[in-house]
């Protein structure tokens, strides 16, 4: 059975955490991610592929705000003390 941040991590919550903590502190600023965030974080996972074409970019940092709002969600969502998040997500 997973723990709480075993669960976090299986979210991707902890992928990058220096450059993630920026780019959600950056989002709940201003509502979206900068197209430097986004390729840091891309940088620091290796190439960046399709999105050095500025359309795909934009769709990647739609889809990395779309994410912290899902977070967020995630981390209000009351789950019991007594239970592992996990199980209580399967029910």
């Amino acid at each position: 059975m997973p723990t709480r941040r075993e669960f976090a991590a299986m979210l991707g919550a902890a992928a990058l955490p220096g450059l993630w903590a920026k780019a959600e502190a950056e989002f709940e600023q201003t509502g979206e991610v900068s197209a430097d965030i986004a390729l840091a974080l891309l940088d620091a996972q290796g190439e960046r592929g399709i999105f050095d074409d500025p359309k795909h970019l934009d769709e990647l940092r739609a889809a990395l705000g779309r994410k912290f709002r899902d977070h967020k969600i995630i981390r209000a969502f009351k789950v019991p003390e007594d239970v592992q998040p996990l199980t209580y997500f399967r029910r």
